[in-house]
């Protein structure tokens, strides 16, 4: 054959990781995540809201102090009822519920228009980082209340 044409045993160009990405056809779970460095800190800032909102409700805060009961209260009423009704277990599981959730809604979006998938992955971070800044900083003013009476 003079190059004319596939022969037999020529293999088809094989399309771009990024562009079988993108494919459709398969399931969700057997694709590769779009963004995996975005859900790294995505879940990293998760696992540090749930450690650090743990802290604060504890009986940590509350032993040093005179106060009978622990200082801090979660803002959100949903996750609130969830810790009193579900303790530290179901607080876990329902923050993990959440990032799977919001996991899922960025790949979904993003398999559709990839540009905004990252960027509602982005926003999934920022915000997933305000109630981690709002705890920490909630803990350095009580730290220093009591080193500073």
């Amino acid at each position: 054959m003079s190059g004319e044409g596939q022969g037999l045993h020529e293999q088809a160009p094989q399309p771009s990781r990024d562009a079988q990405r993108r494919a459709g056809g398969r399931s969700l779970f057997k694709r590769a995540a779009l963004y995996p460095n975005v859900y790294v800190w995505y879940v990293f800032l998760a696992s540090l809201d749930v450690m650090l909102t743990a802290l604060i409700l504890s009986e940590v805060f509350s032993d040093i102090d005179v106060y009978a009961e622990p200082r801090g209260s979660e803002m959100n009423p949903l996750a609130n009822w969830i810790i009193r009704v579900g303790g530290l277990p179901g607080m876990v599981a329902f923050k993990f519920i959440l990032v799977i959730l919001v996991v899922c809604i960025c790949e979904i979006v993003g398999r559709r228009k990839h540009e905004t998938g990252r960027q509602l992955a982005k926003w999934a971070v920022a915000i997933s980082a305000i109630p981690v800044v709002v705890a920490l900083v909630q803990m350095v003013v009580d730290v220093y209340s009591w080193v500073l009476p």
